[in-house]
């Protein structure tokens, strides 16, 4: 009886007294997840516990891109500012580059050049045009009306407060004729039909007649081109970039080249509409200013322009056409 009791107990003694035991043979110590404690690192520093020297910087772009070295290392340097010659951008986590074709700030992108930006806009102006002159063509005019539309590339400095811009654009011109006021014109006539030899009728160009004519009207379209300059006088300009509200103020000269066609009446033939059309060219000279405001990642402006132009032309001889105007237009449009 004794013994049956004795012998479970020596038994679960052993197996208590054997696990320790059989640990500390064949099982190494627990170690928290990670490095082994057992490991040693792979390359020791050559001077016992100094830390090793630092590497030198590569020589070329590539290398100093690609190095991990900090930007404030010794030797190290900026990758964007090796390409762009330009400082790195703030505002970017550690470790971080923006973009080296944008390197003003970090955001979107455009395309962007060594000295600033490029963007873009379209617009529309329209307005009162007012002739004036010396001649005896330009007194017979009234006010009449301008219709421009187009577009505009930008090239901002390193600040975005001013630009260069290129213009492209297109225009239409009105201007209504005097009712009781006449000159003394080379008029076209109508092509006179004339049967030839072989039975035949034909058309046959009739010389222009010199008579006293009224002028209905004016009309010139014209292909507008222009370079100038912009300032942004309440801070950066730059679509995305502007932080509210801004004022822009610019100059411009600039030509132009399209066709020119006069309506004219004859005195002794009041029922008789005639016709006379040239191409002209001319030069221009523009001011304005603009009240902008930032949408986004665009901005929408409006504002007022003033043009002095000089147009030569051609269209009423024998009196000199040549003629000048002033536009003043409402200008409103896009920039991104």
């Amino acid at each position: 009886m004794t013994t049956t009791r004795i012998l479970p107990a020596a038994v679960l003694v052993a197996m208590a007294t054997a696990g320790p035991a059989v640990g500390q043979l064949q099982m190494p110590p627990y170690s928290p997840p990670g490095r082994s404690a057992g490991l040693v690192p792979g390359v020791l520093p050559t001077g016992g516990d100094e830390a090793p020297p630092p590497r030198a910087a590569p020589a070329d772009s590539l290398g100093r891109m690609t190095s991990p070295l900090p930007p404030g290392a010794d030797g190290a340097a900026d990758p964007v500012g090796t390409l762009t010659g330009q400082p790195m951008p703030n505002g970017l986590p550690p470790g971080a580059y923006g973009s080296p074709w944008f390197t003003d700030r970090a955001g979107c992108c455009g395309p962007f050049g060594l000295n600033g930006p490029v963007v873009y806009e379209l617009y529309t102006r329209t307005g009162p045009d007012l002739p004036f002159g010396t001649g005896p063509f330009s007194s017979r005019l009234h006010l009449g009306w301008a219709v421009e539309g187009g577009g505009r590339t930008l090239f901002f400095n390193q600040a975005h407060d001013a630009a260069w811009a290129v213009d492209l654009g297109l225009s239409y011109t009105y201007n209504r004729g005097s009712n009781d006021d006449f000159l003394d014109l080379f008029n076209r006539q109508p092509p006179r039909q004339e049967t030839n030899s072989s039975g035949q009728t034909v058309s046959v160009k009739q010389p222009d007649l010199f008579t006293t004519t009224r002028i209905r009207g004016l009309h010139r379209t014209s292909f507008n081109f222009a370079f100038g300059r912009d300032w942004f006088l309440w801070g950066s300009g730059m679509p995305g970039g502007e932080p509210g509200w801004n004022l822009r103020v610019g100059a411009d000269v600039g030509g132009r080249w399209g066709t020119a066609h006069v309506d004219l009446v004859p005195l002794d033939a009041p029922g008789l509409y005639t016709r006379r059309q040239s191409v002209y060219e001319g030069i221009f000279l523009g001011f304005h200013s603009n009240i902008e405001v930032p949408m986004g990642g665009w901005i929408w402006f409006a504002g007022t322009r003033v043009t002095w132009g000089y147009d030569w032309t051609n269209i009423v001889p024998p009196v000199n056409g040549n003629l000048q105007d002033i536009n003043l237009l409402l200008t409103t449009g896009v920039r991104f």
